[in-house]
């Protein structure tokens, strides 16, 4: 063995996983902070994994100043290639452990709140998980604490953000609609371009993980709306439908919170061209046991209930489109009509 290949596998077998695991904490969120937050430890510890991890590979990965964490050129491959590894770590502790088996045992879900996938859960996912899989049992949570989603006993974890963090990946994007409820508009006008919005009573959802104004979520990030100020300001996503519901206001909801609603004619879809980026929810699986046969059950179901709202929903529209363009037809007199004599 060479030298430098000699070298090299002496610095593999000195690694510390934990230390390049917390690394990679810090290279996605740029934060020592925010590291520390996500993995429950100290800022001091955090700041000691990285001070080995560049002693063990010979040469700075972060460039630290008062506002920001900066990632050197040797930082950001490492990080690539962290992310990555953890990833597949947890993979194989999953599939090994849980080789050959059918989906059984406990399983356990936690869930973001601000994700507003509680109605969906109970109503749909549940009832058709736990029918087909007899020897299963659930404990599902919804919490507002990111050290709870990270839990070493929590099997799957949902949250919802616009970047993912180490561990973890894209699950589902989800649409969001605009809505108020028809008494609302009848008393306080209607509602045909973004303008209108600021002189209406806005009912804002705290968005702690994404850090936009709260009320419309990402909506916010339209100029338009860095002034407003929410009439009314509530940590769920189900209380601020029912607001709505009562009349008190506008509110930006998930497409799978509000599309019976509408259909049923007690909300109002308004500004349907207007773009609002999605919500995306992010996954992971703190108990490292993703290829397990009732993790992997249950996930592909979820999936699979929030991929159907959105379809239907596209469906539905397709429809309404459709009927009105045939209305307009008809009322149109054909071009081949003779004139009156």
């Amino acid at each position: 063995m060479q030298d430098g290949e000699a070298t090299t596998q002496n610095k593999v077998d000195l690694l510390d996983l934990n230390d390049l695991r917390i690394f990679t904490y810090v290279a996605v969120l740029y934060s020592f902070s925010a590291a520390a937050d996500e993995l429950g430890i100290s800022k001091s510890s955090v700041s000691r994994s990285i001070v080995r991890l560049e002693t063990l590979m010979g040469t700075a990965l972060l460039n630290r100043t008062t506002r920001k964490v900066k990632l050197t050129r040797a930082g950001n491959v490492l990080k690539d290639r962290g992310v990555d590894i953890m990833k597949r770590i947890g993979e194989s502790i999953g599939y090994v452990g849980d080789l050959g088996l059918a989906p059984q045992g406990q399983l356990t879900v936690c869930i973001a709140a601000d994700a507003g996938l509680e109605e969906q859960l109970q109503q749909s996912v549940l009832p058709r998980f736990l029918e087909r899989y007899e020897g299963v049992n659930v404990v599902l949570r919804s919490t507002m604490q990111k050290a709870e989603l990270r839990s070493e006993n929590v099997d799957v974890a949902i949250s919802s953000g616009p970047t993912h963090p180490p561990g973890s990946s894209r699950f589902v994007s989800l649409a969001r609609w605009l809505c108020a409820s028809p008494a609302y508009l009848e008393r306080r006008g209607a509602v045909q371009s973004l303008d209108d919005l600021g002189v209406h009573d806005i009912i804002a959802t705290n968005d702690r993980e994404t850090h936009f104004a709260p009320g419309l979520g990402n909506l916010f990030e339209l100029e338009v709306f860095k002034d407003v100020r929410p009439r009314l300001n509530i940590d769920s996503l189900a209380g601020a439908r029912h607001l709505s519901l009562q009349g008190l206001g506008i509110v930006c909801l998930p497409e799978h919170m509000c599309r019976d609603q509408v259909r049923r004619g007690e909300l109002v879809h308004l500004l349907k061209d207007l773009e609002v980026r999605s919500l995306d929810l992010n996954v992971f699986y703190p108990s490292k046991r993703s290829a397990a046969p009732v993790v992997r059950a249950f996930t592909e179901l979820l999936r699979a209930s929030l991929s159907s709202v959105a379809e239907s929903a596209a469906d539905e529209e397709q429809i309404r489109d459709i009927q009105a363009s045939s209305q307009a037809d008809a009322m149109d007199p054909p071009d081949d009509t003779p004139a009156p004599s």
